[in-house]
């Protein structure tokens, strides 16, 4: 594992301290909205069999829900009332309890505490109807209701009951809740149904409620109490659940349309496709478990059961993409399987209740059904804590996680409420909302990362097309200055080929003479050739070293040898040697250096030196004969660190000076000024040597010239 730095175990543990408080959200919100939502018994006045009921359809009344002292006859289908076999009144010599309470937990196998039987010893056997070849369990409720307006019509809902609801009102046929005739038929609902209610002309309604439910089912009859209410349009109840159900629909819809924008941007689509079919299963899981599409109660238990196992099995697989391309999902195996072995195991599970015929008791299905999410949520919080924790998603997906787990949870628990708003659903929308901030906080993000590198495209287009035309500039100018140099490659071979023919000229002139004389020269005579022809060969030596020189410091950098030297002192050696070189002559040379600071910078003093030469010989060579050279250095910045101080040299001449328009010119290779004359020769390189020189000391040196005034070179170098 790679060490963490501190911001990133910052990082994950402020975000366990959010998944954390979101489990702790979960579970505060799960309990309020089951105490909100309870179905409660709402005491009406009860007085020798009879409910007195307040209800009238002229008043705003709230709805009143009846779960206790009811009348209970087991066996008694609705065949047996439509063949006219069974009475309302016949339950009275028959086996029935009385005082039955309606728990919403085990149906009619738990009647309640206050439960009395009567004509038998303790609860008769459930005995097996079979019709149309299927096998099922009977059983009646009764409940005779005085109405408080006789001439009303009221409206009786039961929106939680394990069988086929039938409803009698005064020996008339009301109609089935939750199904047909034919109870194995799946039917489409409207989530919420009722029956209308019409009591005598003494405002008294005997009402007879029969389930017919599958041998298999583990608690048939009622689960939840029944609910009256004046008003088909005041009930909240019947419209709250549509308005939420539609509302599911609206973000699936949501996901569904942005996703398929969204997933252009996916590595692998397969994954938004099975968020899809995730989506659409809890969906399916919602519409069946709150009736909006009917099946008989068997075959509605299996659907709930397969659903809820495909799910946990499904959301694990997708859990498990995000990190398919993490080091620690290739390098475990059991990584790799594990989304294999989950679904293979969730596989055998529905195969097993759709082929085993399995007989739903009070642990089955909620075993199997908490085994499997406690083994998905298990494996996936060890995942998350122990090897993907610290990855980009791991919060949001440590959020669907848990949403999914209190999803199963609150679906298997299976808690009826006064609305048909069932609390697992809740965090259905909150995971669907998770997904949706993510893939689209996801979208944006990559959005704004396409439209950064867009606009840093543009500016490395705008810059690259700025540098190809500095380029262009570059090639314009530097082929300008190609043939401004092939020029003064012209000129300078000109001018090297006429000073050393000048020379050559004179050593052969000189040459001849001595030979042609023989012994008939004089010896002085003999002497001063041979002093021309060797000044005329120091001539020619000097044109050639300058070639050299100036080659040879372009070329190579080790030529340069830096250590810590004294302006001071160097200035005052190349001074002695040119003020004894003008003894006897009108010119003057001045220096002019501190007393008391050596002015010391990193330099090469043999290639410093050359420069002050090369400037000083120049001053020389281009003054009048009454000629003043100046040689002046200082320090600059003494209030200010040594690394931020310069030392300043100038060099100045009161001689024949440079032209404005060539001053620019004058360090180029072989350039040389118009008015330098004829008789000052040289071959411009002095300059150049110069300018290389300053150049790799970093230093920097420029020019100041008038016409028949004279010119200062102004040096300035970092102090060491």
């Amino acid at each position: 594992m790679a060490v963490q730095s501190s911001q990133e175990r910052k990082d994950i543990s402020k975000q366990l301290l959010l998944v954390l408080l979101f489990i702790l959200s979960c579970i505060l919100l799960s309990a309020a909205i089951n105490t909100a939502n309870a179905r409660r018994d709402s005491g009406l006045a009860f007085d020798h069999g009879v409910y007195y009921v307040p209800l009238s359809p002229d008043e705003a009344s709230d709805t009143v829900y009846i779960g206790e002292n009811l009348v209970f006859v087991p066996n008694i289908d609705y065949t047996d009332i439509d063949s006219g076999e069974f009475d309302f009144f016949d339950y009275a010599q028959m086996p029935h309890a009385t005082g039955v309470s309606i728990s919403g937990d085990l149906g009619w196998n738990d009647l309640g505490p206050s439960v009395t039987w009567h004509n038998c010893d303790g609860q008769p056997e459930m005995r097996v109807i079979t019709r149309e070849n299927k096998d099922k369990h009977c059983g009646l409720y009764i409940m005779t209701l005085h109405f408080k307006d006789p001439d009303g019509t009221y409206y009786l809902s039961i929106p939680h009951s394990h069988g086929l609801v039938k409803v009698y009102c005064n020996g008339n046929n009301l109609g089935f809740l939750w199904g047909r005739q034919d109870e194995w038929t799946p039917t489409t609902g409207f989530g919420y149904e009722y029956v209308p209610i019409i009591p005598d002309s003494d405002g008294i309604a005997r009402v007879m409620i029969t389930i017919s439910t599958h041998v298999n089912i583990h608690d048939p009859g009622l689960l939840s109490p029944p609910a009256l209410d004046s008003s088909v349009d005041s009930m909240a109840y019947a419209i709250i659940p549509a308005l939420w159900i539609m509302m599911l629909f609206v973000i699936y819809i949501f996901i569904l349309i942005g996703g398929f924008l969204i997933s252009r941007t996916f590595k692998n689509k397969l994954v938004f496709y099975e968020l899809i079919l995730i989506e659409f299963l809890a969906l399916m899981y919602t519409l069946v478990d709150c009736n909006f599409i009917v099946f008989n109660a068997y075959v509605k238990e299996q659907v709930l059961f397969i659903l809820l196992i495909l799910i946990n099995s499904m959301v694990f697989v997708f859990i498990d993409s995000f990190y398919t391309t993490s080091v620690a999902h290739k390098k475990h195996l059991i990584l790799r399987i594990a989304p294999f072995l989950v679904s293979v195991i969730a596989l055998a599970i529905i195969l097993w209740v759709i082929f085993g015929n399995i007989r739903f008791t009070m642990w089955i299905p909620v075993v199997p059904e908490l085994l499997f999410t406690l083994l998905v949520a298990l494996i996936c919080g060890f995942n998350l804590l122990t090897v993907y924790y610290g990855e980009a998603a791991s919060f949001y997906v440590s959020i669907i996680e848990i949403c999914q787990v209190f999803f199963s949870f609150n679906a298997i628990a299976d808690f009826k409420g006064a609305y048909n708003l069932p609390t697992y659903s809740v965090f259905l929308a909150i995971a669907n909302l998770t997904l949706e901030f993510y893939f689209i906080s996801r979208y944006v993000i990559q959005a704004r990362a396409l439209e950064d590198t867009m606009e840093h495209m543009q500016f490395l287009v705008q810059e690259k097309t700025l540098r190809i035309s500095e380029i262009n500039r570059d090639l314009y100018t530097t082929n300008k200055k190609l043939m401004e140099n092939e020029q003064a490659r012209k000129t300078v071979l000109s001018n090297v080929s006429h000073d050393l023919r000048t020379p050559i000229t004179a050593i052969r002139g000189y040459a001849e003479m001595l030979y042609a004389s023989g012994k008939n020269m004089p010896d002085t005579q003999k002497i001063n050739y041979l002093k021309n022809i060797i000044r005329r060969s120091e001539q020619m030596e000097r044109i050639i070293s300058d070639i050299v020189e100036l080659t040879r410091l372009e070329s190579n950098a080790n030529e340069f040898q830096f250590m810590d030297v004294s302006i001071s002192e160097l200035l005052d050696e190349v001074f002695m040697i040119y003020d004894a070189d003008l003894q006897g002559t009108s010119k003057k040379l001045i220096l002019d250096i501190p007393d008391d600071d050596l002015l010391f910078v990193r330099a090469d003093p043999k290639k410093l030196s050359r420069v002050f030469e090369n400037l000083i010989s120049n001053a020389i060579n281009y003054s009048f004969e009454e000629a003043k050279i100046e040689i002046k250095a200082w320090r600059e910045g003494t209030d200010k660190s040594i690394e931020n101080q310069t030392i300043c040299i100038d060099i100045k001449d009161n001689g024949i000076g440079i032209p404005a328009n060539e001053v620019p010119m004058i360090f180029d290779r072989f350039y040389r000024a118009k008015n330098s004359g004829q008789n000052i020769k040289g071959t411009g390189i002095g300059l150049s040597i110069v300018k290389t020189i300053i150049d790799r000391h970093d230093a920097k040196i420029s020019v100041e010239s008038a016409i028949g005034t004279g010119t200062v070179f102004h040096i300035v170098m970092r102090a060491a």
